[in-house]
């Protein structure tokens, strides 16, 4: 049933996309494409960093290439692997937030307006936390996904509980349900405004 959903949610982007002007309007398909795209491109990688995930980090690739070629972005490969696992991470953070994997929020900014580029970043920093977060050191991301949650208008209720915990310095285990929560409530929020 969910691949059923997730192929007719694919089929009606690709139709929107495929009827929208080169240089597109900010809409709630772009959005809600730019969210997925940054989840699941930021999940694939951190799969990769940690290697031995090959099959699951080619189905979370697999997944977004539908809404990457309708919107006409290129996924470049993740760097290679490094010596120790170390820097294949520090590598593997750098492509998402200042390399080629962060290029692609810039292209979506600049084709699909600046909110869907700012929901692929808001995507792509709280699933970092998943491999960064440590009680009482969230790396300066709560303060990135209030700021950027709020300069998109998304309900509070979305994002606020984690946020919070980061403040409050929650256990790491906590915090990843309540990355896993976020991410899947901003996609049914943004998915919703698509039908």
């Amino acid at each position: 049933m969910a691949a059923l959903h997730r192929f007719a949610w694919v089929l009606s982007a690709l139709l929107i996309f495929a009827a929208a002007p080169a240089r597109a309007e900010e809409s709630a398909v772009a959005q809600a494409a730019a969210w997925r795209i940054g989840d699941h491109l930021s999940l694939a990688g951190l799969l990769y960093a940690q290697g031995g995930e090959d099959g699951n980090v080619k189905e979370l690739i697999s997944s977004i290439t539908p809404l990457t070629d309708a919107m006409k972005i290129t996924i470049k490969p993740f760097p290679p692997h490094a010596a120790n696992p170390i820097e294949t991470y520090a590598d593997v953070i750098h492509y998402l937030i200042k390399g080629d994997g962060a290029q692609i929020g810039v292209d979506i900014a600049k084709d699909f307006g600046n909110s869907a580029g700012t929901l692929f970043e808001i995507a792509v920093k709280s699933n970092l936390l998943i491999l960064l977060y440590e009680p009482g050191n969230d790396q300066g991301i709560a303060d990135v996904l209030q700021s950027r949650c709020v300069e998109v208008g998304l309900p509070n209720n979305l994002w606020f509980g984690l946020v919070n915990m980061l403040r409050e310095s929650a256990s790491k285990e906590e915090v990843k349900n309540a990355v896993f929560k976020m991410h899947d409530d901003v996609a049914a929020y943004l998915g919703a405004r698509v039908q």
